[in-house]
């Protein structure tokens, strides 16, 4: 039994190397061809969008290899119930970036599904994020307080975009914007209450403040604006940027997983 479990532990090691150095590889090559098209295109919004159809498959590759990396770590969880959490979280994960980007490879036209799509699925998993840092044992099951909030926002976010005060898009850009804001300060407030260790509890704390400058940079990246117009400048520059800023904060979500060395 001991020698089946330690293949495990070797094939498990062996696949987060495998799935950490192609994200490294695709991370490099999807940051070239960022900028490549920055040179060729400058601030032209169409020639930025075609140039950038093979971003959308090495970016989906990225979030692929991410949600890879939670699941074999998640074997190593500092208890089985976090493990679960982390990976219902990146699978809700891999969904959003499916929607973000495979989506639009598929069907150009879909720009407004994709998104709605991809934000709702990135609500989910904050929901999970905040089930998972409020926990104050392995044992305990209770319903966050903070998810009545959630719910009155959801509601109004549906009020106002079928009473059309607000755009569908805008009302869920919004909800999602509370979610993350409170899936934030659980984030950092939550896990010094005894379910994590400290060492697990500062992992979460920077993944769940770097992920929010990564989500500051993708609304920035969805500012519209005409060709060499000061907001195209600053969408496209902020979109160059956001893995950069995203895959950071993924792997430190995945490493506040990790069971603490003795």
């Amino acid at each position: 039994m001991t020698n089946y479990y330690t293949l495990f532990m070797l094939l498990q090691t062996k696949i987060q190397k495998i799935a950490f150095s192609l994200l490294a590889i695709l991370l490099l090559v999807t940051t070239g061809k960022d900028w490549f098209d920055f040179y060729t295109c400058g601030f032209v919004g169409d020639c930025l969008s075609s140039a950038g159809c093979f971003q959308l498959y090495t970016k989906f590759a990225m979030s692929v290899m991410l949600t890879v990396l939670a699941f074999a770590t998640a074997s190593n969880a500092f208890c089985a119930r976090d493990g679960k959490f982390l990976r219902v979280a990146f699978v809700f994960s891999l969904l959003a970036d499916f929607s973000f980007s495979m989506i639009k490879a598929i069907d150009s036209n879909a720009g407004a599904v994709s998104t709605v799509l991809g934000i709702v699925f990135f609500m989910l998993f904050q929901t999970v994020l905040i089930y998972r840092h409020t926990r104050t044992s392995e044992s305990d099951k209770s319903i966050p307080k903070i998810y009545w909030l959630l719910a009155v926002v959801l509601v109004a976010a549906v009020v106002l975009a079928t009473t059309k005060v607000l755009d569908f898009t805008v009302a869920i850009v919004v909800a999602y914007a509370v979610f993350l804001i409170t899936s934030v300060v659980m984030g950092i407030l939550a896990p010094g209450k005894g379910f994590f260790p400290a060492e697990n509890a500062k992992f979460v704390r920077i993944g769940m403040i770097v992920w929010f400058f990564g989500d500051a940079l993708v609304g920035l990246s969805m500012i519209p604006g005409g060709d060499h117009s000061t907001p195209l400048m600053v969408a496209t520059l902020a979109n160059n940027f956001i893995w950069w800023v995203y895959v950071p904060s993924q792997l430190l979500v995945i490493r506040s997983c990790v069971k603490p060395k003795a």
